[in-house]
């Protein structure tokens, strides 16, 4: 039960980031006037990201998703920023 806590507060917080932050870049039109109301989503997403580990049958999974889901959202957001015209 520690694990999958420390699961969902260590790798859930770079996690709910990635996500906020892909989804402002991707955002259609100003960045500016949707960073609000999403830096204000970051804490209920990160909340539910904590919750979900839960699911998971071991510490040891929940960290492994939680890993393989932070490698993947870093990506998306490299890549997009890197290849779609940016802000």
């Amino acid at each position: 039960m520690l694990a999958k806590t420390f699961a969902g507060i260590l790798l859930g917080c770079p996690l709910s980031m990635a996500v906020i932050g892909l989804v402002v870049y991707l955002w259609p039109g100003s960045s500016e006037a949707v960073l609000m109301p999403w830096l204000v989503a970051f804490f209920p997403l990160w909340t539910v990201v904590i919750a979900a580990t839960f699911m998971f049958r071991t510490g040891v999974r929940a960290w492994g998703w939680l890993a393989v889901a932070n490698v993947g959202a870093f990506a998306a957001l490299f890549l997009a920023k890197h290849t779609l015209p940016g802000l």
